[in-house]
């Protein structure tokens, strides 16, 4: 058997169907490049390729080895799940150095932009060893469904932010002259996918004890609440869905909005409603999400009553303050999720961008429209200021843009934007992207008439697409008349027993977390006598793994994280340390149990605390 055939079986072991479709590219594959194979000085086979009238050496052609040996000694002691992202199997001295100098086990991430250079490494390195050992992904440019536009999701589990530090991205040598636009997009998709991790850390953070409050605060109105699933199919898909974002271009076209009424389903982000009202529009719903939002930016007269999409850990101010039909969707809170599945409607997200825009966005995806319209989403600070005016003030104010970052324009060259408006402008991109591959009809305008560019997007006036587009009559209070809330009666009454059993059960799950306590304590003083019993070290391992489980399956237990994400963020960092011996590591186990475990206990009688005051009366109220 070759070396080539070995590794199309070892690739089918670890990915089933990647033999089929390396041989359905090697059959179907135009040798794009100029590519020579020959030995070096020092016997090794590498390949050169010719551009522009001279040939580009993918490995040294007097000594081949020699530099991926030092790249080898340069990195030093790597530690267990280190990750490397490595553009190029043009020089397979990279790799073997990985696979035979490396005993810890590594997340190896190749991607190799061409197909032709892949087949021959597969002729010359043995991957079997290195399969084993490792965690080892090809992505290959165009062999199955691989390109790089896709490898979004690859990034992200590697990048998580407790990960960034043991994360490194190497080119090989001349790929960023060979295939220079390729390298220039992996660096920007590492890049910004890191910029994603950092940012959702910081909102965490930002929001540590805010969320679990707010979701309990919020949780009384899944009783009588809408879920978004159900706007599914109550919407024709024939429809034109608009969503007016608060962009600083708004203030240039909200009055077209009044020809569109009547003839789309117009959703607003919060920040848009006075502006759309006080223009004498009313859309058809509004969204928010924001934890912080205050309710003054919604306190106007008739937004009370605009059937609202909203999320559990949404400002309660706004959800008290609004009266009419609330739809909520799956969010992966657990307490929460219980109720939501007494309803028996399928399962029902909406994809976050980071803003409510993007969601409003992805909720007319995910109900079926074709056809959506962006109004007022810059994405960038057109004529220097972040809002349309009449939204936080009715002037808005002009910010020194010196230091932002600048961006291709709709109608400008290039715009000013943020760290937080840029992350939105790519999410918007991929999302666009991905849409368009699933529904070949899709069609997103651009009718912002200002800000950045969105590839993927038609761009045109609002008064353009909504004549192109907004052709058909539909009223949109009327479709949403016909629906009733989530929860037959039976359910209703049981998601009041269960809120209001959530005080008593923070209690137990915080007995739970002191009975963990204890062990880990045991654990301590078995580990600091001098001979220690390795059979009892095992067994209170296995306890304590048990009573983990446990408190991880608690419905509560997930309030209480949300309200520690630093905490988190450190216990995950240390699980990339290794102690020399057995007593070391259980005495590091017991530490960061015991710190752990306090934390817990802390948040979850906190919350207990919170939640007594917040679903007191309830079943009065409720009645």
């Amino acid at each position: 058997m070759t070396i080539y055939e070995k590794n199309i079986h070892t690739l089918a072991k670890y990915y089933p169907g990647m033999d089929h479709n390396i041989e359905k590219a090697r059959k179907e594959l135009k040798e794009e490049l100029d590519l020579k194979e020959e030995l070096s000085a020092d016997g090794e086979p590498i390949l050169k390729i010719k551009k522009d009238g001279h040939y580009l050496y993918l490995a040294g052609k007097r000594c081949a080895r020699k530099p991926p040996e030092e790249w080898m000694q340069e990195q030093g002691e790597l530690c267990e799940n280190y990750t490397f992202i490595i553009m190029g199997m043009g020089n397979i001295g990279y790799l073997r150095e990985l696979i035979e100098c490396v005993d810890v086990r590594l997340n190896i991430i190749i991607y190799e932009p061409s197909a032709q250079i892949f087949l021959k490494a597969l002729e010359w390195l043995d991957l079997e060893k290195g399969m084993d050992k490792h965690l080892i992904i090809f992505w290959v440019e165009n062999i199955g469904m691989m390109t790089l536009d896709k490898m979004n999701g690859v990034l992200k589990s590697a990048m998580k932010l407790e990960h960034l530090k043991h994360v490194q991205l190497f080119i090989e040598p001349n790929y960023d002259i060979l295939f220079a636009d390729k390298c220039e997009q992996l660096i920007k998709k590492c890049n910004d996918t890191a910029l994603e991790s950092r940012m959702a850390y910081n909102t965490a953070k930002l929001f540590a004890n805010i969320d679990s409050i707010n979701t309990m605060k919020n949780a009384k109105y899944l009783c009588d609440a809408y879920k978004t699933i159900q706007l599914y199919e109550t919407i024709p898909f024939d429809v034109t869905g608009i969503v007016v974002a608060a962009g600083p271009s708004l203030n240039k076209n909200i009055k077209e909005l009044k020809k569109a009424k009547g003839k789309a389903l117009i959703i607003a982000v919060d920040t848009a409603i006075k502006p759309l009202l006080n223009a004498g529009i009313v859309p058809d719903m509004f969204f928010i999400v924001d934890a912080l939002k205050p309710v003054e930016l919604v306190e106007i007269e008739g937004a009370d009553t605009i059937p609202l999409v909203t999320t559990l850990n949404a400002a309660p101010e706004v959800l008290d303050y609004h009266k009419g039909k609330k739809f909520f969707y799956d969010e992966y809170y657990r307490f929460s999720e219980k109720i939501i599945s007494k309803s028996g409607l399928r399962w029902g997200d909406v994809a976050t961008g980071g803003s409510v825009a993007t969601n409003a966005f992805s909720l007319l995806y995910k109900i079926g429209l074709k056809t959506i319209i962006l109004v007022g989403q810059d994405l960038a600070l057109t004529e220097n200021k972040s809002h349309a005016d009449g939204t936080f003030q009715e002037k808005m104010p002009e910010i020194d843009t010196t230091d932002c970052q600048w961006v291709v324009g709709n109608y400008e060259e290039k715009v000013p934007t943020q760290t937080d408006l840029y992350s939105f402008l790519n999410w918007y991109v991929e999302t666009i992207r991905e849409c368009k591959e699933h529904v070949k009809d899709f069609r997103v305008i651009n009718a912002t008439e200002g800000g950045a560019k969105i590839d993927g997007t038609e761009v045109m006036t609002l008064k353009e697409a909504i004549t192109q587009t907004c052709t058909k009559e539909v009223d949109i209070a009327a479709c949403l008349e016909t629906l009733s809330p989530m929860l037959k009666e039976e359910d209703r009454v049981w998601a009041i027993d269960y809120l209001t059993s959530i005080p008593e059960q923070f209690e137990s799950l915080k007995k739970k977390t002191e009975k963990l306590h204890k062990s880990y304590c045991s654990l301590e003083r078995l580990c600091n006598k001098q001979k220690m019993d390795s059979k009892q070290y095992l067994t209170l391992l296995k306890t304590i793994k048990k009573q983990i489980t446990t408190i991880e399956n608690d419905d509560m237990y997930q309030l209480v994280t949300l309200t520690m994400p630093s905490a988190l963020k450190i216990m995950r960092d240390e699980e990339f340390e290794h102690l020399n011996t057995l007593q070391e590591e259980g005495k590091e186990i017991a530490r960061k149990g015991k710190l752990y475990t306090n934390l817990v206990t802390e948040g979850a009688g906190l919350l207990k605390t919170e939640s007594e005051q917040i679903f007191s009366g309830l079943k009065e109220k409720a009645n």
